[in-house]
């Protein structure tokens, strides 16, 4: 074995002498280099070509894709419970939701997006086309929801009391207009508006909007009857 080694040093010793040998040395070298550089060049234009394509994934897009998700899944919570943020499921019922004690186990309840009050912004208004299937012979057309006063009560906190209007066409062609007074409150463990004509109106509708497509200016909203919550039309309802 040592003979054999031997023999590669004298050999490797006769190549670097050789001035031949060392120039195609040199050249071979700088061939690879020339083509790494190469391809260093190339990733550098794919990776430039694939920013211009792309763009990374805003929190917005995260939670309104997530939102679409837990609107197919089924719900493990009873009536009157809201499930935690956390993603181990855990149920908690919805008057615990802001009110100033953490009992979900990752303190979701009483997070600042939890208890945001930016869907009952005074002036807020929240419109989309309103589909008719029952109650009313209408066709669909633009209804309005306005949240017109807000008070959230200390003692209370886990609710935000609301007046609002409910407007809606009745007649597309001499434009009359249906305005219903409404009443009600704003649900954080649910992210839902539930609200019913004023004490003394003969007649009206209520709503009710489901915040649940992962921000605050889009919600489901259904057009009911206050006594039974019987739906008499739907819109998808947008901020403006």
């Amino acid at each position: 074995m040592w003979y054999v080694l031997g023999l590669m040093l004298v050999g490797l010793a006769a190549g670097a002498s050789d001035p031949y040998q060392e120039r195609r040395f040199q050249y071979l070298v700088k061939n690879q280099n020339l083509h790494i550089d190469y391809l260093a060049k190339k990733l550098h234009d794919i990776e430039e070509e694939y920013n211009k394509l792309t763009h990374d994934v805003d929190k917005k897009t995260i939670r309104q894709l997530k939102a679409r998700i837990s609107n197919l899944e089924e719900h493990h919570c009873d009536e009157h419970e809201s499930e935690c943020r956390g993603d181990v499921p855990e149920c908690i019922h919805d008057l615990l939701f802001c009110d100033g004690e953490k009992d979900c186990r990752d303190g979701s309840d009483e997070d600042p997006e939890t208890c945001s009050l930016n869907i009952t912004h005074v002036g807020s208004s929240y419109t989309g086309l309103a589909t008719w299937t029952s109650c009313e012979d209408l066709n669909p057309d633009h209804a309005i929801v306005t949240i017109t006063a807000a008070h959230r009560k200390s003692f209370f906190p886990n609710r935000v009391w609301l007046r609002a209007t409910l407007s809606y066409e009745l007649d597309e062609h001499d434009h009359t207009v249906s305005t219903t007074q409404l009443r009600g409150f704003y649900n954080f463990g649910k992210r839902e508006l539930l609200l019913a004509p004023l004490k003394g109106q003969s007649e009206g509708y209520g709503v009710i909007c489901d915040f649940n497509l992962g921000d605050d200016d889009h919600a489901d909203c259904k057009i009911v009857v206050p006594s039974s919550l019987f739906v008499c039309a739907h819109f998808n309802a947008q901020r403006y």
